[in-house]
């Protein structure tokens, strides 16, 4: 019974969060989209249900699977220097249950190679960008889960969310899964 609460509750979230829309139509072919609306002007895209949900899944076992680590770490890379901000005022680092590290490139701190590490990319595509990756491996942070709409041919294994975080409401949904998350295994 709580357990059919909590998942009709995680999905209300989902749809009010308009995480399953994107505000630009694509004509590529991809699993990730059920529909396609295009009227005056409007273009809508929605995203499939079950592919969305099956990923945003994956992401909360990451960082679950992080909070039930003793020495954990953090890190969020994100290029919108709004964001940033946003996440300083929202977070009470010293209070937060894991070590948080929101930047918009890796820093090296040898002090974290002895911590469970785990990379959240936020519309920051791995690319193949061998320098990036080497740091991410002589950092040893081997979980990595990303969101953006790039497509991309190696993953590097990494899991993906494929969405824009262009919506702030899509943002905030992700930091508030985030805060519950960390905030509620201390």
């Amino acid at each position: 019974m709580v357990n059919n609460k909590i998942k009709s509750v995680f999905f209300k979230s989902i749809v009010d969060s308009d995480f399953l829309f994107l505000d630009s139509s694509s004509n590529k072919q991809l699993r990730h989209f059920q529909h396609r609306l295009n009227y005056k002007n409007l273009k809508v895209s929605s995203l499939d249900l079950f592919e969305t949900l099956k990923s945003v899944k994956q992401l909360i076992h990451s960082l679950k699977f992080l909070s039930e680590k003793k020495n954990k770490m953090l890190h969020v890379w994100l290029k919108n220097k709004q964001y940033l901000r946003v996440i300083d005022l929202l977070i009470d680092k010293e209070n937060f249950g894991v070590d948080l590290s929101v930047k918009n490139a890796l820093l090296h701190n040898s002090s974290n190679q002895f911590k469970t590490q785990l990379l959240l990319l936020l519309n920051v595509p791995l690319k193949n960008d061998k320098k990036n990756l080497k740091r991410i491996f002589n950092e040893k942070i081997f979980l990595i889960n990303k969101i953006n709409l790039k497509l991309e041919k190696n993953d590097w294994g990494s899991y993906k969310i494929y969405n824009d975080l262009a919506d702030f409401k899509k943002f905030l949904f992700l930091f508030i899964i985030m805060d519950l998350i960390f905030n509620k295994t201390k």
